[in-house]
């Protein structure tokens, strides 16, 4: 997930660690704090995978500061890892927002199916949702429980419902 991201964002321009800490930390927001500990390490596997290289360099009157250029073997993985199939896991919504975040780095085609694949992501959990408040009326809790329980539900399914219609205008819109 981390890679992808390194790596589309590398794909536009090199840049050093503290500039694509900065980008990270504004993408994944307050929920998540990212450390200069995380970048450089994976700087650091990149750059031994030959994806990237990494230059040191001094401004006059500062500190130096690595800056990291993708290489050909790089942008080849890029490209790998935006064809890739999105498991499901904790990070799911993050790495479908950083693939979207490199739409313009990708044929058309691969665009349209991201989002397809995200559309069924979404539908697939639109009805989980709806399967959910049929089992819960099955389940023996209390009667203000329950409601609390569909109420919560209902936001999600809100949620969904955007979500879907943001996909369809986005298919609309990369089909013209």
């Amino acid at each position: 997930m981390y890679d992808l991201f390194v790596l589309g964002q590398l794909m536009d321009e090199s840049m050093s660690g503290y500039l694509m800490r900065q980008i990270l930390q504004q993408i994944v927001g307050r929920q998540r704090k990212i450390s200069f500990g995380m970048i450089y390490p994976l700087f650091k596997r990149l750059n031994e995978a030959g994806y990237i290289t990494l230059d040191d360099r001094t401004d006059v009157g500062k500190r130096s500061k690595k800056v990291a250029t993708i290489t050909d073997r790089g942008r080849t993985r890029f490209k790998e890892l935006m064809v890739e199939k999105v498991p499901l896991n904790p990070n799911l919504e993050f790495t479908y927002s950083v693939k979207f975040r490199n739409f313009h780095l990708v044929e058309p085609k691969l665009r349209q199916e991201i989002l397809n694949e995200y559309k069924d992501y979404l539908l697939e959990n639109q009805e989980s949702l709806h399967q959910q408040v049929i089992d819960m009326k099955k389940t023996p809790i209390s009667a203000p429980d329950l409601e609390n329980a569909k109420w919560v539900i209902s936001l999600k399914q809100v949620q969904m419902k955007a979500a879907l219609q943001w996909v369809d205008s986005s298919l609309k819109k990369f089909t013209e």
